[in-house]
């Protein structure tokens, strides 16, 4: 399971929005290396109260992840035709839980970062200026001679004026909202919509530690 998890890292690396010019947050390109390079800076200068406060992490994720995270988008996405059965008190309840457990999933994910260790090499630059979804091709390198983990971004715009949104990731061929996805539905089918939104909360709310070794599993048990 070591591609999901340095998948889900590379993910948060995405995630995360950089306070970029004008005209290098219309190319998706430079977006993203402008995040990896202001995500490695801003957790190497915070390294010392996360260590002291590893639930900073989360401050740090709402900070910087939530802006540039379609998180509406994804919780119609991995509820797929579910999503019209629910009223419209349900679909908020359900964004909003997404929304957190996105929040604390990615602060755990942050916990087996180092900054020394850990480095993201992009491809070429394609084209983009008529586009509404682009895939920005990466690869994320490890110390100690591990191959490469081969990462496709993928990120839209729901118009030519606005701005580039985070939808998905692909590390080696498999895809973050899709596995997503088929969680969401097997906890439809296992609790029901109430049940699901309560185990996204109770997912939120697991404590963080710097002390985890996590795998796919950690996130969906």
């Amino acid at each position: 399971m070591r591609v999901i998890t340095i998948g889900l890292l590379a993910l948060a690396l995405w995630f995360t929005p950089t306070a970029a010019k004008a005209e290098e947050v219309e190319n998706p390109f430079t977006l993203l290396q402008n995040i990896a390079e202001r995500v490695i800076e801003r957790i190497s200068n915070e390294r010392s109260r996360i260590e002291a406060e590893p639930a900073f992490l989360r401050t740090i994720m709402a900070e910087e992840l939530l802006p540039h995270s379609d998180y509406q988008f994804a919780s119609r996405m991995v509820l797929g035709r579910n999503w019209q059965r629910l009223n419209s008190e349900q679909q908020t309840a359900f964004e909003e839980a997404f929304r957190d457990y996105l929040v604390t999933t990615y602060a755990r994910v942050f916990t087996q970062y180092d900054e020394n260790k850990h480095a993201l090499r992009f491809g070429r630059e394609g084209e983009y200026r008529n586009e509404r979804r682009v895939v920005v091709r990466a690869q994320l390198i490890e110390e100690g001679g591990r191959p490469p983990v081969r990462l496709d971004f993928h990120l839209q715009r729901r118009s030519p004026t606005s701005p580039w949104m985070a939808f998905d990731l692909v590390a080696e061929g498999i895809s973050m909202l899709n596995t997503q996805q088929a969680e969401m539905q097997a906890a439809l089918r296992q609790h029901g919509i109430d049940g699901t939104i309560q185990l996204l909360r109770d997912r939120a709310n697991v404590e963080i530690r710097l002390d985890e070794e996590l795998d796919l599993e950690d996130f969906t048990n």
